[in-house]
């Protein structure tokens, strides 16, 4: 499998908007959330205006197809993401197109992102997982520890 690894630098593309809008849980039985639902303030602020201090993110390319992406944006505590844990701490989203999920490529992304987050020198990443998502368990796996439950979504932090 030759994967290569690029640096996020433009998320107003067709393929970012698609992949963030797939990094979306929507539990059995729900509405699919609609394309147009990335463009509300409290989605967009994820990904709007992309390179700023602390942005952090890469594709993942099979062959020479992007098929997947890892992201992460710090947030002020005014204006606290849904894995908020610390402005200092940043959150992460990550998503493989469909037909390429379950082959280890989610791994190596999270891997080689997490890698880069080390030298950066951040100490820890957090992120946002419903409880239903079957993902939680990998994140799990991947050293992700649950620090908040609502009842319905998990922050979850991976110190570094």
């Amino acid at each position: 499998m030759n994967l290569t690894f690029h640096l996020l630098e433009n998320t107003t593309t067709p393929f970012f908007h698609e992949i963030f809008h797939s990094s979306f849980y929507v539990p059995p039985g729900e509405p699919a959330l609609p394309m147009e639902a990335i463009h509300q303030p409290e989605l967009r602020r994820y990904y709007e205006y992309w390179g700023r201090e602390g942005d952090l993110g890469f594709v993942v390319m099979l062959d020479g197809e992007q098929i997947g992406a890892v992201w992460s944006r710090r947030f002020p505590d005014e204006a606290p993401g849904y894995g908020f844990v610390s402005n200092d701490i940043p959150e992460l989203g990550i998503a493989i197109k469909r037909g390429y999920r379950g082959r280890g490529i989610g791994d190596r992304l999270l891997a080689h992102f997490l890698d880069a987050l080390r030298e950066r020198g951040d100490k820890q990443v957090s992120l946002s997982v419903h409880g239903d998502n079957h993902a939680a368990q990998w994140y799990q796996r991947m050293g992700f520890r649950t620090v908040a439950f609502d009842g319905k979504t998990m922050t979850m932090v991976l110190d570094l």
